[in-house]
């Protein structure tokens, strides 16, 4: 997994940090560029998408992503199976397309992963 994040960040522009994190908040395993608390960041995150409302037609849909943009930046929480997700935080002179994409590319590699 740590490889797989370590890519990431490699092939997304202004990535600040990625980790694969389960619903408590807590991180299974991270990465990040200079000093960035990807932590910090993965819990606040987390903390939303627990509160998100549930879908309308009896359940049958389960949140794919969110992404929050703020001036200091984009933070990306893309589910990879089970309880997991991939947050990806990206600075605020990322692309936020190619965050987006590269998130879910890696999302995608994660999720065989877990499954295996």
């Amino acid at each position: 997994m740590k490889a797989l994040l370590r890519e990431l960040l490699d092939r997304t522009p202004e990535a600040l940090g990625a980790a694969v994190v389960g619903l408590d908040g807590i991180a299974v395993e991270k990465v990040s560029a200079r000093s960035f608390n990807i932590d910090l960041a993965s819990a606040e995150v987390i903390a939303l998408a627990r509160r998100a409302p549930p879908s309308r037609d009896n359940g049958a849909d389960r949140l794919e992503e969110i992404s929050i943009t703020c001036r200091s930046g984009l933070t990306i929480l893309r589910s990879i199976g089970g309880d997991y997700y991939l947050c990806l935080v990206v600075g605020p002179e990322g692309i936020p397309g190619r965050a987006r994409f590269e998130a879910w590319k890696a999302g995608r590699q994660l999720e065989q992963v877990i499954a295996d």
